[in-house]
């Protein structure tokens, strides 16, 4: 079972497959029990969401917390999977309009910073504030 009052239903379907994609390169390079270990979940419940079974709420808090831990490259460019994640991660467990609003603060907040370096904002801002229901 996934969340629910997600703001963002489209792209936490896209997330969920980011992560089985993720996990399941990690457990060929390693092994199924270890990346079961990081996650916090047993060897058989990694192995169901490999193939295919819908992780639980908690379950895929767990994985979204690992991801950004141990999958995500932090050397390379940040993507939109990678900020999406971290954005789930953050709001979770607001309800759906202090979420919305939240999200967009933040966003924000990281659009301005990138603005004040004098760097381009990173496409996922404005995908991802698009998502949430702001303004670009």
């Amino acid at each position: 079972m996934v969340e629910s009052n997600s703001p963002v239903p489209h792209s936490r379907e896209a997330t969920v497959a980011h992560l089985r994609e993720m996990a399941n390169a990690r457990v060929e390079n390693t092994s199924l029990r270890g990346v079961a270990r990081e996650i916090g979940m047993s060897p058989t419940g990694l192995k169901k969401f490999l193939m295919g079974t819908a992780p639980y709420s908690p379950t895929l808090r767990r994985l979204r917390k690992w991801y950004l831990q141990y999958a995500a490259l932090p050397t390379s460019e940040v993507t939109y999977q990678d900020a999406s994640a971290a954005l789930v991660v953050l709001l979770h467990d607001l309800p759906p309009e202090p979420k919305r609003e939240a999200g967009d603060c933040l966003l924000e907040c990281l659009g301005a910073a990138y603005d004040a370096s004098g760097r381009s904002r990173p496409r996922w801002v404005a995908e991802l504030r698009a998502e949430y229901g702001t303004a670009a």
